[in-house]
């Protein structure tokens, strides 16, 4: 009954707000109805399943990856970022909630003749989840794992500091980033592997961790994050000056 009462005086002075645009929300709720129709969905018709990216941008034909296909509810823009960052930097876990729904939603749809034996994560330096509290990609996982009712094991371990991939410019430099920095925990002899992470750009992560699980015996591995980086395409040079 106190903590009834306090919540209720709390949420008079400070309701809860949309983590995109700061408009009142219902209580329990994170996203105003105009928000949550804006946000921007990747159509799955539109996208190669092995890349992830849209066909016209698709990279498979001059980059090898070593999962058999990426796929992502969301492009990493507006709102859909914000609420991944809602999640990932203020611990807004009906967020969480959220996002592990719709990411269960397109393994499903895109991935439904596939049998998983197991979902893990991209794992995180223990320095790391002790400066956030948490893995964000652990616990979308865990959610999927509890949606569709396939086993989540920690099958990866970060063994030393890197940069935030966010930092580094330039593909060549963001897989040299994380190269030789994860391992499998144990043998996965035949198996069928979900591997989760928050957000896919370069794709140099989920590369370096699939390679390590299929060294450790894996079949396959296919993935699934809740956004998608779309290539910007470049700036047109500019025109010629005129004049002499």
């Amino acid at each position: 009954m106190v903590k009834q009462i306090i919540k209720t005086v709390i949420d008079a002075f400070q309701p809860p707000r949309c983590v995109s645009c700061g408009d009142i929300v219902d209580d329990g709720e994170f996203l105003c109805n105009y928000c949550y129709e804006m946000l921007k969905t990747i159509s799955p018709i539109e996208r190669c399943i092995r890349c992830g990216l849209p066909k016209k941008q698709c990279v498979c034909k001059y980059r090898i990856y070593s999962f058999d296909g990426c796929v992502s509810p969301f492009v990493n823009d507006g709102i859909a970022q914000d609420v991944t960052y809602a999640f990932k930097f203020k611990r807004k876990f009906s967020a969480a909630d959220f996002l592990a729904e719709q990411m269960a939603l397109c393994v499903k749809n895109e991935y439904r003749n596939i049998k998983f034996d197991c979902i893990t994560c991209v794992p995180m330096h223990k320095a790391g989840v002790r400066k956030r509290g948490f893995n964000q990609s652990k616990v979308l996982a865990r959610k999927i794992s509890e949606i569709m009712g396939i086993p989540y094991g920690d099958l990866l371990a970060c063994t030393g500091k890197y940069h935030s991939q966010h930092k580094i410019k330039g593909i060549k430099k963001r897989f040299q980033n994380v190269k030789g920095k994860y391992k499998a925990l144990r043998p996965l002899k035949g198996q069928t592997v979900l591997l989760v992470d928050d957000i896919m750009t370069s794709g140099a992560t989920l590369d370096e961790c699939s390679g390590m699980l299929l060294h450790a015996g894996a079949d396959r591995v296919y993935c699934v994050t809740a956004l998608r980086t779309e290539i910007k395409e470049k700036k047109k040079k500019s025109e010629e000056n005129h004049g002499n």
